[in-house]
């Protein structure tokens, strides 16, 4: 705690911005050190833990990349129009400084009427033969500047780092390790927080693994984005007419090709916050919003899947729903689970017994009012989706305070319920209550399901008899690339709710324990390893043990790679 109130100390005397340096590659430890300043003092300390590098540990990072074979070379596309000169220079200084070296930074600048930003552009691209620079002769708005980018790259891989905004200075060292340890991956992408005017990191986002039906929802991905850069050039870049979205209409259709995603649960990517940014007034590019409708719309078009896009108008901008449509009611079952009873012998009986005509189940514990239409719809219509064998709704009390909104999986324990006893106004980090999401698993007190999956599975494991039942049977699904979703437009009362261990038996959970011990360890997919597993509320995960340096986590995570 001293070391962390000398570092609070000391960044409130530190330079915002680091002076020009005209010969640039290693950074200084001040540098290093107010890189990983905020002004959330619980950040500052979690940053201090988990984001901090030293000039050692840099200088050791580098010297392990000096031995890779034919390391990568990562291209970085960054259209400028006019942009704030300290921004800039900030934002290419933190590419110079990265701890790999094999990049090239293609800079375009879309006829920017400033001179002191074109002057800088000139100066940069002189200094280093690593940063190429193209002057537009008129302004072609940011998905031609982008393209135009991409027309320069060379690298294998490309990825988008906004003219404003910052790496963290071994962002690119885990993009490329990632890349050499597995040559299928054909997108990356990173944690990120954002940046304060006054250059300090707040408003982390600890990502969720590559999540598709969240994907439908919003653009969670943001930066660091690295694709290959031939499945770029296979899209054809950037649209034109998308601008505002056009990086959301780029994931959106080269996810439509199957691609192998990867996340880096690192903060390595810094948006910065400014007056004329999306990140602080979310309605100062209105046609970005729209722009993403559009997309989202589209690709759910290109796919064949019968569905309408709107806001999701309970949320801030950026935030989507889509509409799916209604099965005919011959086509489903709605079944009562007796609390008292087996659920897993149920499931399965109604499951076998079902009418021919029956293509999903859907189930409900006593205790849970009966759903609305319009529950029942939501429910239903997603399964209607390529790969989703389960949905789960929002469970709320008379009282109006969340008892289920997505479930989280923990090593040695039930589940945890995120935000349950929250007002259900509550939405959450990520927004997580109130938007269509994936998670590991559904609440066995209301979910529905596919039955082919149940068919294709051989049903649920009879071992169990409450709750584990569902998360073993879920987890059996997305071994097999069938996925959960959670909806919070399905939403039903809870008049009665029962205890945690009459959902989650002790018994019940070192068996479920034992069968999945090494999934669990790796963590949930869909919750990010950084937050907390001890509360509800989703808040970064604040006990640690004594801090380690990168070249230690290094070489532990090394180890653990190694056959």
């Amino acid at each position: 705690m001293k070391r962390i109130k000398a570092w609070w100390s000391w960044l409130k005397s530190a330079p915002i911005f680091t002076p020009y340096v005209d010969s640039i590659d290693t950074p200084t430890e001040t540098d290093l050190k107010r890189w990983a300043s905020s002004e959330w003092i619980e950040y500052q300390a979690w940053l201090f833990h988990h984001s901090f590098i030293s000039l050692q540990e840099w200088r050791h990072l580098r010297r392990i990349v000096k031995k890779w074979h034919k390391p990568p070379v990562i291209s970085l596309l960054t259209p400028v129009y006019n942009t704030e000169p300290t921004w800039l220079r900030d934002c290419i200084y933190s590419v110079q400084t990265q701890v790999y070296p094999h990049w090239e930074l293609c800079l375009v600048d879309d006829g920017s009427t400033r001179e002191d930003t074109r002057v800088l552009l000139a100066e940069y691209s002189e200094r280093d033969p690593r940063i190429k620079v193209v002057f537009s002769a008129q302004n072609q708005g940011i998905c031609g500047a982008t393209n135009q980018a991409l027309a320069l790259a060379t690298g294998e891989y490309a990825g988008f780092l906004d003219h404003d905004d910052r790496l963290a200075p071994d962002a690119l060292f885990y993009v490329a390790e990632a890349l050499r340890d597995n040559p299928a991956i054909d997108i990356v992408y990173t944690d990120r927080d954002m940046l304060s005017p006054h250059n300090m990191r707040f408003m982390h986002l600890c990502k969720p693994d590559w999540s598709p039906e969240t994907l439908l929802s919003g653009n969670y991905l943001f930066h660091l984005l690295v694709y290959r850069r031939s499945l770029l050039q296979s899209l054809g870049g950037v649209r034109v007419g998308f601008e505002g979205s056009q990086d959301y209409d780029l994931i959106l259709r080269a996810a439509e090709q199957q691609p192998v995603v990867h996340h880096i649960r690192r903060v390595l990517y810094h948006w910065r916050q400014h007056p004329q940014s999306v990140a602080l007034a979310h309605n100062a590019k209105e046609y970005a919003y729209l722009a993403g409708v559009r997309a989202l719309q589209e690709s759910l078009d290109r796919r064949g899947i019968q569905a309408t896009v709107s806001e999701n108008t309970a949320l801030w901008r950026g935030n989507y729903r889509v509409h799916l449509p209604v099965l005919a009611t011959e086509q489903y079952q709605l079944v009562w689970l007796e609390a008292e009873q087996d659920w897993t012998a149920q499931i399965n009986h109604a499951c076998e017994t079902a009418a021919e005509s029956v293509q999903y189940l859907v189930f409900i514990l006593q205790g849970v009012a009966e759903p609305s239409p319009e529950c029942l719809q939501e429910l239903l219509g997603w399964l209607q989706m390529p790969n989703i064998g389960l949905v789960t709704g929002q469970i709320i009390d008379e009282a109006e305070q969340i008892k289920h909104a997505g479930l989280v999986q923990r090593q040695g324990e039930a589940p945890l319920a995120v935000y349950q006893d929250q007002p259900v106004a509550t939405f959450g980090y990520m927004a997580v209550t109130a938007i269509v999401r994936n998670v590991s698993a559904p609440h066995p007190a209301l979910f529905a399901m596919s039955r082919t999956l149940w068919q294709q599975l051989g049903g649920l494991n009879t071992q169990y008899q409450r709750g584990y039942g569902v998360l073993d049977f879920a987890l059996q699904a997305l071994q097999q690339d069938w996925r959960t979703v959670y909806t919070p437009f399905a939403q039903t009362v809870a008049q009665h709710w029962l205890e945690t261990e009459q959902f989650w038996p002790p018994s019940e959970c070192e068996s479920f324990n034992a069968r999945w011990h090494t999934w669990l360890q790796q963590g949930d997919p869909y919750y990010n390893p950084y937050l907390t597993l001890n509360l509800v509320d989703m808040g970064l995960d604040l006990q640690w043990p004594t801090p380690t340096s990168v070249i230690e986590l290094y070489e532990i995570n090394t180890s653990k790679t190694q056959p």
